[in-house]
């Protein structure tokens, strides 16, 4: 979006390269993992910004687009459809493009990867995860139907040189080029934000998984920095791994993509598994299900069963093409790379995991908060490796 912007501004005198986003993208993680090490002190007053300005942004997005832009008609927001997928059911072409909206819930569950830094987890984390969709949720209603209303030239917005619809639309809209800058100013901030939850979320897994035994060189990975009290390695690793997977977009945008959406299969995976486990249980009443303070009562049932089928039709579509017929350029290898990495996840499995891992280490402190302390902990695992390598050894 940035490089769109010097597009928009640039357009004689600037030609876009890969490469040239490929940098950017670099040196956009870059800031996000200094903040992330060195700004740990002040991460959770950045988070709260983060959620006053996405509330401002709103309004600064919103009340440009009514006031400025031209307007569609009510007929073309509610009653029209267009199949640009080259599909021959509608249907399926909905469903697919469902999928984008989709994208918008792939980090409802970061603050679950916090959990065991947050006081009262077992109330904080789904309270908050119950507020940000439900916040977010009506202020993207509510700009969507905006933006709909606003959207002026359908083919213009969707071929324009930036290659971001939005830009178009917006500079359709305010006709000028540093109201336009603003806007989408407002959104790159949004998504930085975003982007230092997603890293700190992230790290936070790979060093739990490390410490459960989990990963390859559990030490190294479950290593707390004495200095900064976080995992700092893991912090480094997600983001070598981030960088790398930028080098894709250099070679072939379609792999970069497919990589992309192996993020919501896997993720979208490892949702309804659980979930038909507990539907399972709770129907049959196999065993009863030791809930904590947080329940959803006679609503766990139907909340249950729209989780699966609503995963599972996610799930099944994400692997098809966009378009129609298809072609190498336009193939979707989301299905290709998830099943590799599947088998990649198999043979781990069976070459250490079935001898080393045996599931999460939960810890319940005094105060009946199940958390890690991640100083104190650090010891007790390099015990634990002690005395695990002294088993094998004998």
């Amino acid at each position: 979006m940035i490089q769109g912007l010097i597009i928009l501004n640039y357009p004689d005198t600037y030609e876009p390269q890969q490469w040239h986003g490929t940098l950017m993208y670099w040196a956009v993680s870059l800031v996000i993992v200094f903040v992330n090490i060195f700004g740990i002190r002040i991460f959770p007053y950045l988070e709260t910004l983060a959620l006053i300005l996405h509330v401002i942004f709103f309004f600064c997005i919103l009340v440009p687009l009514v006031h400025l832009a031209p307007r569609s008609s009510p007929e073309f927001v509610f009653a029209s459809f267009e199949n640009n997928g080259g599909w021959h059911s509608d249907g399926v072409s909905w469903c697919i493009g469902l999928l984008t909206s989709t994208y918008s819930f792939s980090g409802v569950d970061g603050v679950s990867h916090m959990a065991e830094e947050v006081d009262n987890a077992a109330v904080v984390v789904p309270r908050t995860m119950i507020w940000s969709i439900t916040v977010s949720g009506i202020l993207c209603f509510g700009i969507s139907i905006a933006i709909l209303f606003s959207i002026g030239d359908v083919d213009a917005a969707l071929n324009s040189p930036t290659t971001f619809p939005i830009i178009e639309i917006f500079f359709n809209a305010t006709k000028s080029y540093a109201a336009t800058n603003a806007m989408v100013s407002a959104l790159i901030i949004s998504i930085f934000f975003s982007a230092l939850g997603l890293l700190a979320s992230g790290s936070r897994l790979i060093w739990a998984f490390a410490r459960d035994d989990g990963l390859p060189f559990p030490r190294y990975f479950s290593h707390v920095d004495n200095r900064f009290g976080i995992p700092v390695r893991a912090i480094l690793w997600s983001a070598a791994i981030i960088m790398i997977l930028g080098l894709i977009n250099l070679g072939s945008t379609t792999a970069f993509n497919a990589l992309v959406s192996l993020a919501l299969l896997g993720q979208y995976t490892t949702y309804v598994l659980p979930t038909i486990f507990i539907l399972v249980r709770r129907v049959f009443m196999v065993k009863n299900i030791p809930f904590g303070p947080w329940a959803l009562g006679r609503w766990g049932v139907p909340v249950n069963i729209f989780t699966i089928v609503f995963s599972f039709i996610t799930i099944g579509f994400n692997v098809l093409p966009p378009y129609f017929p298809v072609t190498a350029t336009n193939m979707n290898y989301a299905g290709v790379v998830f099943g590799a990495a599947l088998i990649i996840c198999g043979l781990l499995w069976f070459w250490m995991g079935r001898n080393h891992y045996a599931g999460p280490i939960k810890e319940v402190m005094e105060n009946g908060n199940v958390r890690s302390a991640l100083l104190n902990r650090e010891v007790e695992v390099e015990l634990e490796h002690t005395e695990r390598a002294k088993q094998n050894i004998v």
